[in-house]
This record gives C-alpha cells, sequence and structure tokens, in this order.
C-alpha cells in the first residue's frame, strides 16, 4: 500500500513539473533608443541575408567623450561588386520642434584597387564641428553597384548624448 501510494505521490510530482510553465528573462538589446538618451555607444547591426550582394551593413554612433561624434559603418558583400557607397546623414535632436533636424550629410565612395576584388567596405572616423551635449543619430545608405545595376540597404542607430 505504501509503495502504490509513493508511486502514485511521485508521478503526479513529475506530471506536474512538466506542465509548469517556464518564466524566461526579456531580452532588450534589441530595442531601438530614441529621444536624449545617454550611452556610450548605440549600434544597429543587420546580419541576415539582404539581397544578391549586399552580405550585410552596419552603422554605429558612439560618444568618445571629446565633443566628436564616433561613427562606423561598414557594408559587406557577398561576392566583388564594382563600387560600395555609403551615404550617412547625421541628425541632432531640435527640442524647440521636438524632431529630428539633419546637420551634417556625409558619403563615401569605394572601387576595386590594385587588382583585388571589393567586398567589404568600411568607415571609422570621428566627426567634429558639431555642438556637444545634444542628442544625435544616424541614418545611413549601403548601396553596391555591378555590371550597371545597384543594391542598396537602409540602417539607422538610436539616439546618443554627444558629451565633451
Amino acid at each position: 500500500m505504501k509503495k502504490t501510494l509513493k508511486s502514485i505521490l511521485i508521478g503526479t510530482l513529475v506530471a506536474l513539473l512538466g506542465v509548469t510553465p517556464t518564466l524566461a528573462a526579456v531580452n532588450d538589446e534589441n530595442l531601438v533608443l530614441s529621444g536624449n538618451v545617454q550611452s556610450q555607444q548605440v549600434m544597429v547591426q543587420i546580419y541576415d541575408r539582404r539581397g544578391n550582394w549586399i552580405a550585410n551593413g552596419m552603422l554605429s554612433i558612439s560618444n568618445p567623450r571629446n565633443g566628436k561624434i564616433g561613427i562606423y559603418m561598414t557594408t559587406q558583400c557577398h561576392v566583388p561588386v564594382d563600387e560600395i557607397q555609403m551615404d550617412i546623414a547625421v541628425e541632432q535632436y531640435d527640442t524647440s520642434i521636438g524632431d529630428w533636424r539633419q546637420v551634417d550629410y556625409l558619403s563615401y565612395n569605394f572601387t576595386p584597387q590594385g587588382g583585388k576584388n571589393l567586398t567589404e567596405a568600411t568607415v571609422d572616423m570621428q566627426l567634429s564641428g558639431h555642438p556637444a551635449n545634444q542628442s544625435y543619430r544616424l541614418q545611413g545608405w549601403h548601396t553596391v553597384f555591378l555590371n550597371g545595376s545597384f543594391e542598396d540597404l537602409e540602417s539607422t542607430t538610436g539616439a546618443i548624448l554627444i558629451t565633451k
């Protein structure tokens, strides 16, 4: 009798454990930030295949704490291409209108050099000439050209406060 009761209780306990819901933590790493945010770096990364030529693109804004805007942008391709063009719009949050205002525009073109295939291009810089203690974000366009055709991808960062 004790063996039977013990077996029933253990079986019930195992069954309850099997159907009990499990809770997990929420992963906040893919949230887009906007507005006036204090942070060291805000990054948007795209890793999935975006097209026949573009493998992925990444755009990142950082606060090097010297009053400059840290910019990193890269475009990677599945196949060698004729040209990679990367355009970056720098936007500042304007509190008087409560919206973003474009304050700078940068464009970079890369072509194959020295007989090597062009499959990747990167821009890594610190942009000066804009007031510190303001929130900035970046919008980027990754465009690749091959045989007279093009393929493009857009990326955007969240906001970051640039400080001195």
